[in-house]
């Protein structure tokens, strides 16, 4: 059986006295890539946030690699050493170049020297195919590239898990793939990956589980060859035939 690195229990979560998270309960093997989908509002990205307390909760634990993080918000900056978060918005400094935004963090927070910094950063942008715009700034980049160069600065400190927020949603349609590769090699790598995403390619072809999530609740949790073929719930099943699934 794999190994839990991520364990969350009876979660709940809310905004004033809308209950975003309803008693959630799920739990990420290491080397896992889970899927996350639902209809807007249902709680996805609510849930993915408060892993590594970008959001607080009010109810239920989050254990992420023996460290436990609790509605009084212990452990948050242990929870953050271990995740990193790839967002909707690319979340880049405008005013950086590409390398300086990836090496900022080392070099301030993890104490690593210039050269040992660009180093590792110049081998992740290789990783994610642009090295060869190390120099420039976030706004001579397309969508595509700022999300990938996004993803190597999430992977900078070595994190355990990489949770990603809607990270194609904001793009042209013919850059979604550009990013989608860079995930899917990390996915052949064994990165352990919590994944909100409307891309259902993505999660057939990549995904150990899919979960569902309709009104703050885990509706259905299936390995995707289940989840897509025999849904069980009607819920996911009505969620299903409104989406192109013929790619």
């Amino acid at each position: 059986m794999t190994q839990a690195l991520v364990q969350i229990d009876n979660l709940q979560k809310w905004y004033g006295d809308f209950h975003a998270l309803r008693d959630v309960t799920l739990h990420v093997g290491a080397g896992e890539k889970v899927v996350i989908c639902g209809p807007s509002g249902s709680g996805k990205s609510s849930l993915v946030r408060c892993i590594n307390h970008l959001e607080p909760f009010q109810g239920g634990s989050i254990n992420v690699a023996g460290v436990a993080l609790k509605p009084t918000g212990t452990a948050i900056r242990d929870i953050r050493t271990l995740s990193s978060m790839v967002f909707q918005q690319f979340n880049l400094f405008p005013h950086l170049s590409v390398l300086d935004n990836l090496t900022l963090g080392p070099i301030y927070a993890m104490r690593k020297t210039a050269d040992e910094a660009k180093a590792h950063a110049m081998q992740l942008l290789d990783r994610v195919r642009v090295a060869d715009q190390a120099d420039k700034y976030p706004g001579q980049l397309s969508g595509g590239q700022q999300q990938r160069v996004a993803i190597a600065r999430a992977l900078i400190t070595d994190p355990q898990l990489l949770l990603f927020d809607e990270p194609t949603s904001s793009l042209d349609p013919e850059m979604v793939h550009e990013v989608l590769d860079v995930m899917i090699d990390l996915a052949q790598e064994g990165v352990t990956m919590v994944v909100v995403t409307h891309e259902m390619g993505f999660a057939r072809a990549v995904g150990d589980l899919v979960v569902f999530m309709d009104a703050g609740e885990i509706v259905e949790s299936a390995p995707p060859e289940q989840f897509f073929s025999a849904p069980a719930s009607d819920r996911t099943q009505q969620f299903l035939a409104k989406l192109d699934l013929s790619v």
